[in-house]
């Protein structure tokens, strides 16, 4: 079952950024995160809508378009970036730590989450259970957006620190732009001397 939590909070944040860059994709992915929360709500009991089954099953066979849509919004930014290197890099990047981050916390989550509710603390206990399941939803939010900050950070300085290197590589030697200047003084007292005795 999707935790509604993570789901709605994907979903607000997709919706509103999607509109604010006018990226097709995102709001793709906020309307798969929508129907993952109401499926979310139904299972849980907390929404009563017909045909419940059959919401389940759609929601599970349109969960498979999330990550495409995310790496194709991805390559959207991109394409809209001005520096598309750095971009493409970060999101490459950002993508991939976020999407290892996530399946560790899915993992690590649902491990302690199956372990605390078997108790009967638990159990016995609605407002406890609400509050783990709360818990897991932010949780999860954090170890996503945290994976894609960390990803994108660090794709960010190493394209920085490969340009930056070229720069030095690249540069003229400081002895040799010191000689050249040289030149070009001795170059212009002797045309200086020359223009002196044309005229005597």
């Amino acid at each position: 079952m999707p935790n509604g939590i993570s789901c709605a909070y994907f979903a607000g944040k997709n919706l509103i950024y999607g509109q604010k860059e006018k990226n097709v994709f995102k709001e793709g992915i906020a309307g798969i995160q929508t129907t993952r929360t109401i499926d979310s709500a139904a299972q849980a009991g907390i929404l009563k809508i017909p045909h419940a089954n059959t919401l389940t099953k759609i929601t599970g066979t349109i969960k498979k378009c999330l990550y495409p849509l995310i790496i194709l919004s991805g390559a959207y930014n991109t394409i809209k970036s001005e520096d598309k290197v750095k971009t493409g890099c970060q999101q490459a990047s950002g993508i991939a730590s976020m999407y290892a981050f996530e399946k560790v916390a899915e993992k690590g989550l649902n491990f302690i989450d199956k372990n605390l509710r078997s108790t009967n603390t638990v159990k016995n206990n609605k407002k406890l259970s609400a509050s783990l399941y709360i818990l897991k939803g932010i949780s999860f939010v954090c170890a996503s957006l945290a994976g894609y900050d960390l990803g994108s950070k660090i794709a960010g300085k190493s394209v920085d620190k490969i340009r930056n290197k070229n720069e030095i590589i690249n540069s003229p030697d400081i002895e040799t732009e010191k000689n050249n200047n040289e030149n070009a003084d001795k170059s212009s007292d002797s045309q200086k001397e020359n223009t002196f005795e044309d005229f005597v």
